[in-house]
């Protein structure tokens, strides 16, 4: 890998650099979810567990991607130069956030929640292992995954303490009665088959809730999509290469909004039609700025599409 460029970035791009966008666009539609599902009281400690656990996946995720990409650092994005020139500073930090989150989990957090954060580790080892295997310019299947992973660990600490789960944390702890390599590696193998158990029946459990959180896992999947789309059509020269670019996210766009329509109209409570009014509202938003994408750099539109998950906070507000 070559020398790596010193072009300081702009002020304005910082969140973006610093991964913070995705940990506050996390802990917004943690309480719009909380406040559509008529959650009376979400404890402090799961949003900022949920914010340390945003942050610490989407440092990884870009210092690893620079590590297993074989071109040259300057053909990649801001931010994975930044992170990875910065990863001294940034690996330290993470550490930190892990273990005092390890910590608070341990300590404060209930069961439920317990549960869910495991489970959620599960989620992203299954997104590890689908992007190793998806590697198509446009990875849509490891995008759905991402998404989907992202919408869980929003809408999981909402709904797990009101549910009964199945499977819980203390199921993947066992008492030894020898201690012969037998025994262990029964022990160990139940213990495996528990916390695939316990991830998808917790996974399955918080999405059949309610609509919601698989509605707001598709409005993160095209926000991410876009986000490789538009990298796509920067870097083709093929005018017809572009256009297919904009109509294939203007489509998955308009589709989003009909089925944010259909579900307020048809099968959500009044309580919860807001939410679909703020995604509809996202999702027009991330259509002006694909429709006006000319107008931006390609590192702007990454700050827009972030910026159109949180500015219809303000509608959501006025609407609850």
């Amino acid at each position: 890998m070559n020398k790596e460029p010193s072009k300081r970035p702009p002020l304005w791009l910082l969140p973006n650099l610093l991964s913070l966008d995705a940990p506050l666009v996390a802990v917004v539609w943690m309480w719009i979810i909380a406040k559509s599902m008529r959650v009376v009281y979400v404890d402090s400690h799961s949003y900022w567990l949920l914010a340390g656990a945003v942050w610490c996946v989407y440092v990884l995720d870009r210092i690893l991607d620079v590590k297993r990409f074989k071109g040259e650092l300057g053909e990649m994005s801001q931010r994975h130069q930044f992170h990875w020139r910065y990863r001294h500073l940034l690996l330290p930090v993470v550490a930190g956030v892990i273990l005092y989150s390890v910590y608070s989990a341990l300590n404060v957090a209930s069961a439920a929640l317990l549960t869910a954060g495991v489970s959620g580790v599960g989620m992203c080892l299954l997104y590890l292992l689908v992007r190793k295997f998806d590697q198509g310019e446009i990875a849509y299947t490891k995008n759905f995954i991402a998404a989907i992973t992202f919408s869980f660990g929003v809408s999981a600490p909402i709904v797990v303490e009101s549910v009964q789960l199945p499977k819980g944390i203390y199921d993947l702890w066992f008492h030894f009665t020898s201690s012969s390599d037998a025994d262990f590696l029964l022990a160990l193998r139940h213990g495996v088959a528990n916390f695939f158990l316990m991830t998808f029946s917790t996974v399955g459990i918080v999405f059949a809730s309610s609509s919601l959180p698989f509605l707001f896992g598709l409005l993160c999947f095209l926000n991410i999509t876009g986000i490789d789309l538009w990298e796509k059509s920067r870097r083709s020269e093929r005018e017809d290469e572009k256009e297919a670019c904009e109509t294939i996210l203007a489509t998955g766009l308009l589709l989003l909004a009909a089925y944010a329509v259909y579900l307020a109209a048809y099968k959500l409570s009044e309580y919860e039609r807001p939410l679909c009014y703020v995604v509809m509202v996202s999702a027009a938003l991330l259509y002006l700025i694909n429709k006006k994408r000319s107008f931006f750099y390609l590192e702007a539109q990454r700050v827009l599409a972030d910026f159109a998950m949180i500015l219809p906070l303000p509608l959501f507000w006025i609407l609850n």
